[in-house]
């Protein structure tokens, strides 16, 4: 079985935002990122997002790095 660059890009993705479902529109050549659980007040007045979209994988990829700093910053405060 062949392994296209956009699948190995998909799977790295996967794997090291773990928090998020990938995937890519090869027709629409378009990355997007959802998260996998709801945003909290807090975090969504931060400016962290639900859902990315970006023409590439790496524009992806840049970005999501972004967001997990941004939720680390702006995520659910613990008592």
């Amino acid at each position: 079985m062949l392994i296209t660059r956009q699948q190995c890009q998909l799977a790295a993705l996967e794997q090291t935002f773990p928090g998020w479902h990938v995937t890519h529109d090869p027709v629409l050549s378009r990355w997007t990122a959802i998260r996998h659980t709801p945003l909290s007040e807090r975090e969504r007045r931060g400016g962290v997002r639900y859902m990315l979209t970006y023409p590439s994988a790496e524009a992806l990829g840049s970005a999501l790095a972004d967001q997990v700093e941004l939720a680390h910053t702006y995520g659910p405060t613990r008592p």
